[in-house]
């Protein structure tokens, strides 16, 4: 599982897969802290000034709120298994009602072999990953709605105690967004290690 990501830094991104236009920071982004993803329009139609475009891009809380949450503080919800999401408690009903999401990164930060050392993923050809996620809106109790999303994971076949984000091809992100919910796990499938870059990096990188 990814201890930070590096937001995609390239408007051209958005507005090639997503026909969205928008300025993204590029910024590091840290479980608890703010990041964008790309949708589906919300069907309540909050945050849509517009006639609904195909694909909205929305800004929430690397850890999903659900829709139980007393104080939108809940911890341990920035990963969701994709084995076991669609029945847990945290994750079932963005599950059920086809709250998927994608988050582009230039590149994802995971745990080293040792406690002094990250390591680095990137594609090889420097395009922006796509990782696959759940969202959700959560209503405060003073009346506002805080967006907020998770990534998705599958366990590494060769270590199954290690998590893997799910990387999503490039042609299957439409799909993705538009699928039914029954076919949701069918995207689950562990990205190319050949169109991977691994790098090793001492952990104050």
């Amino acid at each position: 599982m990814p201890t930070h990501y590096q937001a995609a830094s390239e408007p051209s991104h958005f507005a090639q897969r997503f026909g969205i236009a928008c300025d993204p920071e590029g910024s590091i982004v840290r479980p608890g802290e703010q990041g964008l993803f790309v949708r589906r329009p919300r069907a309540d139609g909050v945050g849509q000034e517009t006639p609904p475009e195909r694909f909205q891009i929305a800004a929430g809380r690397w850890g999903l709120i659900p829709l139980f949450s007393k104080d939108g503080q809940d911890q341990l919800t920035h990963e969701a298994r994709g084995e076991t999401a669609s029945a847990e408690r945290n994750f079932y009903q963005p599950w059920k009602r086809g709250h998927r999401c994608v988050i582009l990164a230039d590149c994802l930060f995971q745990p080293g072999d040792t406690e002094d050392s990250i390591v680095r993923v990137s594609r090889a050809d420097g395009e922006p990953l796509a990782l696959a996620g759940l969202w959700n809106g959560w209503r405060s109790p003073a009346g506002q709605c805080v967006e907020s999303f998770a990534l998705l994971t599958l366990g590494a076949p060769e270590q199954p105690e290690r998590r893997r984000t799910v990387i999503l091809r490039d042609a299957w992100i439409d799909d993705w967004l538009h699928c039914p919910v029954e076919e949701t796990a069918a995207y689950f499938r562990p990205y190319a290690d050949d169109k991977l870059v691994r790098e090793a990096l001492p952990v104050s990188a």
